[in-house]
């Protein structure tokens, strides 16, 4: 998105541009259960290829957070990130109305993660018993993960002006492909790396353990307007469960750590998921 407090409106336009695009295109795929696989690769490599390497890691959800915080250190006055309590603003709020399709298709982070991750998370239970190496955790586990993460980093970020999560950003990584000699890149560059080696083995570890806009739509998308939920058609045979990566396919599920991956969809032999008003 833009470091600093600083609204460059040379990427923040293409950001937008970027976001609805994107946004619109797999609501409408969702929505009319019509998210192939092959499309949801074009379109998270569209994501991670336009947003991540061309537009150097925009748009960028953790940036507003960390200026955010950063103000109640340095004392400067709350109209100089009025810019980014408005990007966060309207990206928590469509978290309301449509969970987590930004996280899901849209942040070029979130695209890299789940584009590995189909290598090993499949949504073929017989493909997916033949895994071996993909390492799961309870939905609560992650949340003391995340939580802990985020406290420590907020506290350490107000009290001695030092962002964590600015120092090993994986979103900062996607920089070194315009700036491939900039000696600052080079921790986010070994993040980005190891969150892409990681996401064979565990389901999008970034979205789920670290990133703090990842944290605090946890909380929100478990309201959404519009989820995926099983209809009067599903006969509780339990396929969507067995591949669901994040354990949140089950009847009644709030889905707050539902970034519409789409498995779900793809295995129910019944076509009984789908995007409804709950």
């Amino acid at each position: 998105m833009m470091q600093g407090s600083s609204f460059n409106m040379s990427t923040a336009i293409p950001m937008f541009f970027l976001w609805l695009s994107i946004i619109c295109i797999s609501l409408v795929l969702v929505f009319k259960s019509k998210m192939k696989k092959s499309y949801s690769i074009v379109i998270l490599i569209a994501s991670m290829g336009l947003g991540g390497i061309l537009l150097g890691a925009i748009p960028n959800a953790i940036m507003p957070i960390l200026n955010i915080l950063m103000v109640f250190r340095s004392k400067s006055p709350i109209v100089s990130i009025i810019p980014m309590i408005v990007i966060l603003g309207v990206l928590v709020l469509s978290t309301f109305l449509i969970g987590r399709i930004f996280c899901g298709y849209a942040c070029p982070m979130g695209a890299l993660q789940e584009l590995v991750s189909k290598l090993n998370f499949k949504s073929s239970v017989k493909e997916q018993k033949r895994t071996k190496y993909a390492i799961t955790t309870s939905q609560r586990t992650a949340n003391i993960i995340r939580w802990s993460f985020f406290l420590i980093f907020a506290v350490v970020s107000v009290v001695w002006g030092l962002s964590i999560v600015q120092i090993i950003n994986p979103f900062t990584g996607f920089k070194v492909f315009t700036n491939p000699f900039t000696v600052a890149l080079v921790i986010p560059l070994v993040s980005i790396i190891l969150v892409s080696i990681l996401s064979f083995f565990i389901y999008r570890p970034w979205c789920r353990y670290l990133c703090p806009f990842g944290a605090i739509s946890t909380l929100t998308s478990r309201y959404s307007l519009y989820k995926l939920s099983r209809t009067d058609a599903c006969n509780e045979c339990g396929l969507c469960e067995q591949v669901c990566p994040t354990q949140e396919a089950y009847a009644n599920s709030k889905k707050g750590e539902c970034y519409n991956c789409n498995r779900c969809v793809e295995v129910c032999p019944n076509d009984a998921i789908k995007m409804i008003k709950k």
